[in-house]
């Protein structure tokens, strides 16, 4: 994986500030930025992956990213709901203590104790297989694909070591994303910049899986968004 060509690519393109700009400008408009900016780093992926010398996307076609987009926050809430369960019981076990008695306040009590690392590990242990079903929906554009939870955890163990290291450089790229809040208009540039860093190390991993047996067949070109 080449992390430096991640970081550096975007420079690459002509029309670099334009593209990034317009995605910063986007994505403050709630909900609707959010899912074009999703789409934006999903349709870097794709294009690094089909072979384009420009894999920085331009804004010629919102339909298309925010219909790319959409398909990947749906992705995100299905692998989110082992999260959103557990987070649901720990907000609900201080209501059924309310009013019981001391023994029932003390079990409560350590039921959230043992919930909060609970949650921490499922999100860890999600994240990679998140990241996964993502890949394999942009390598064969197939929602359900990205739902074969057999076939995502198989891709996850078959190269468990790279899956990792693809999430610990996407808690980098929301460091970058983040770092920008420190100078408030920074972010405008810092969010939009990390996606495609990220859209661009999802594209090698789709290119790498391609090489491997079993993968090649599979890799679906750029298309509309499909299910």
């Amino acid at each position: 994986m080449d992390i430096g060509k991640a970081f550096s690519f975007v420079f690459d393109d002509e029309q670099w500030l334009t593209s990034i700009l317009i995605a910063g400008l986007l994505a403050l408009i709630p909900l609707v930025g959010q899912i074009l900016i999703i789409g934006y780093m999903l349709e870097t992926a794709r294009r690094l992956a089909a072979g384009n010398p420009r894999p920085l996307p331009q804004w010629d076609n919102f339909g298309e990213k925010f219909n790319l987009g959409l398909v990947g926050l749906g992705i995100a809430i299905v692998y989110a709901v082992p999260v959103i369960v557990i987070a649901l019981l720990f907000a609900c076990v201080p209501l059924f203590a309310a009013g019981a008695g001391d023994a029932a306040a003390g079990i409560a009590a350590l039921l959230v104790l043992c919930l909060m690392p609970l949650i921490m590990i499922v999100a860890l242990a999600t994240q990679p297989l998140l990241i996964a079903g993502t890949v394999r929906y942009l390598q064969t554009n197939s929602f359900s694909e990205a739902l074969n939870f057999s076939a995502v955890i198989t891709m996850v163990r078959g190269d468990l070591g790279g899956w990792v290291v693809l999430w610990l450089l996407q808690i980098l790229c929301g460091l970058v994303a983040s770092a920008g809040g420190i100078i408030v208009i920074g972010i405008l540039f810092t969010l939009p910049y990390s996606q495609a860093v990220f859209g661009h190390l999802m594209g090698q991993k789709l290119i790498a899986l391609r090489t491997q047996n079993g993968y090649n067949s599979n890799f679906a070109p750029p298309a509309s968004p499909m299910v």
